[in-house]
């Protein structure tokens, strides 16, 4: 389906991030979580870019995040305001959660877009599986999507959320766990779930070594999902 829709909140997520959200448009029905073609108007002219959609199905918006760069694109998708104009295109892509299972989620910054709505999805829908996120940045004032995962893991019985920060200054006040994403914090995730499947989102060096680690685990490949956001320009 490809359709315009207009822009309904447009607001920073942290400091190098932005978030929209837009519109559903009648009739639009995906997967959680799949991908859009996301059409704007830049300084060059139109132009579409794949964005990972960052709501599930059961929310009667769509909504993307994005980290902001200095390229035409993303300067006009950080520029959009409510009432502004975009095209979807989609929707489309397998990253997709697999109902049957108990889901363990690992993200890597701006990563969290797809996993935050299959988070969302597994709340709305009262799953009766079980769920764990791990979510790495570099600093604390990075964690994107912070309060809405608060949120969910204060309402959610059956989802518990593991933050870790690799460049947080020793001086600050954070008091949660320091460092990359290791085989001892995937395995203190997965205590508590049943055989699950493990997907896997971020820049391709955190998705490659953890996927590294998962299998230096005895994780089967079969249960390892994955998908590589390949640069933010």
């Amino acid at each position: 389906m490809i359709a315009r829709v207009r822009v309904l909140s447009s607001r920073p997520l942290t400091p190098t991030t932005h978030g929209i959200r837009v519109g559903k448009p009648s009739g639009f029905e995906f997967r959680p979580v799949q991908f859009c073609g996301l059409e704007i108007a830049t300084s060059g002219g139109s132009e579409e870019h794949p964005m990972s959609l960052a709501s599930p199905p059961t929310r009667d918006y769509l909504e993307f995040g994005a980290r902001i760069s200095s390229s035409a694109w993303k300067q006009a998708f950080r520029r959009l305001r409510p009432g502004d104009e975009v095209e979807v295109d989609g929707p489309y892509g397998h990253f997709l959660l697999d109902e049957s299972r108990d889901a363990a989620f690992v993200a890597g910054g701006i990563g969290i877009t797809p996993l935050k709505g299959m988070a969302e999805y597994i709340t709305d829908t009262e799953w009766t599986r079980n769920a764990a996120l791990v979510f790495s940045n570099q600093r604390e004032k990075e964690i994107v999507y912070r309060d809405e995962l608060k949120v969910l893991s204060e309402t959610n019985p059956r989802l518990h959320v593991w933050h870790t920060l690799s460049q947080e200054p020793a001086e600050s006040a954070w008091s949660g766990r320091r460092g990359r994403v290791d085989a001892g914090l995937l395995a203190e995730a997965g205590k508590g779930l049943r055989d699950p499947n493990w997907y896997v989102c971020g820049g391709p060096g955190m998705v490659r070594a953890t996927i590294t680690t998962l299998l230096g685990m005895g994780i089967a490949q079969e249960r390892i999902v994955y998908e590589a956001f390949f640069g933010y320009s």
